[in-house]
């Protein structure tokens, strides 16, 4: 981001390349819970050094550094800092990357992570209040925006409601629309699977 504008943007192209789903893998490989998994890592005295790239290889290195007699301390250090090796070598290669630096998204809850980056990249980071739903805060925020005078939106209230789907053939022409209504109480709220939406224009 430059002037509050954005001029640069990547996406992960190589698996486990800073993935939280990776993360989890070898976390439950490793016996302990994701949630203290960034905190184990902070406990390492001699971090291993870990092939991160891929899963299959990540995994057998684990259980490898295990048998020759390495702490789960250090093997999850080894791990973290390997995933932002990584990650800085694949996503963020050929981009300079400056302070600020904000770190948002479900793996900035991890300790570890946020450590070996700023060890790599020698800067602190800047990890939001609601890191993990900023995608969100931000499309909300765009929405509410550019909102028109009257919405759709029907109130909180409408999640206490009890609801039901219901489903049904329509045979109103050749394509036999399996089509799928939900429901509160009497009221359709919304429909999907009809390709001509006459039924969801019924409400």
């Amino acid at each position: 981001v430059r002037n509050g504008v954005v001029n640069d943007f990547a996406m992960n192209t190589v698996c486990a390349a800073g993935t939280g789903s990776f993360l989890d893998q070898q976390a439950a490989s490793l016996g302990v819970s994701i949630a203290t998994f960034g905190l184990l890592s902070l406990k390492a005295k001699h971090p291993v050094r870990i092939a991160g790239r891929c899963t299959v290889f990540a995994e057998t290195d684990m259980i490898h550094k295990q048998q020759i007699g390495h702490s789960v301390e250090d093997i999850v250090a080894g791990l973290c800092d390997s995933l932002v090796k990584n990650y800085l070598n694949n996503v963020c290669r050929g981009k300079e990357i400056l302070s600020p630096v904000v770190f948002q998204g479900g793996v900035a809850a991890n300790q570890g992570i946020r450590k070996a980056i700023e060890e790599e990249l020698g800067a602190s980071l800047i990890v939001p209040e609601h890191f993990d739903v900023m995608g969100a805060v931000g499309t909300a925020k765009l929405v509410k925006r550019a909102r028109p005078e009257r919405t759709r939106f029907r109130g909180f209230g409408t999640i206490q409601e009890p609801c039901h789907t219901q489903g049904f053939e329509c045979n109103d022409c050749d394509n036999h629309c399996e089509v799928i209504q939900l429901l509160v109480g009497h009221r359709m709220v919304a429909c999907w699977g009809d390709l001509c939406e006459k039924h969801r224009n019924l409400k």
